[in-house]
């Protein structure tokens, strides 16, 4: 039951904070995952990770973890330094 749902479509959320989307391919060989974050502009900053249909659901969790990682911390350090300059 749980891997008819890691590659169908998921529309994106809109929560405040990390939003992700889920888009299989056209053949359906694979899914894009997308995930978005918004800085203190509300100007979103996104990564995408792509993922054969065969892939273990253990492999993907762990990758789009570090994804998420990435992302937050991308999008603070932009925030960090907007709050550096007002600062100054």
């Amino acid at each position: 039951m749980a891997d008819r749902n890691r590659f169908t479509r998921r529309a994106p959320g809109k929560g405040h904070g990390l939003t992700w989307a889920r888009f299989p391919t056209v053949d359906g060989s694979a899914v894009i995952y997308r995930l978005w974050r918004r800085d203190h502009r509300r100007k979103p900053h996104q990564i995408e990770r792509a993922f054969f249909t065969d892939a273990e659901p253990a492999h993907i969790a762990k990758v789009l973890r570090q994804a998420k990682r990435d992302l937050r911390d991308r999008v603070d350090e932009i925030d960090l330094t907007a709050l550096e300059e007002q600062a100054a």
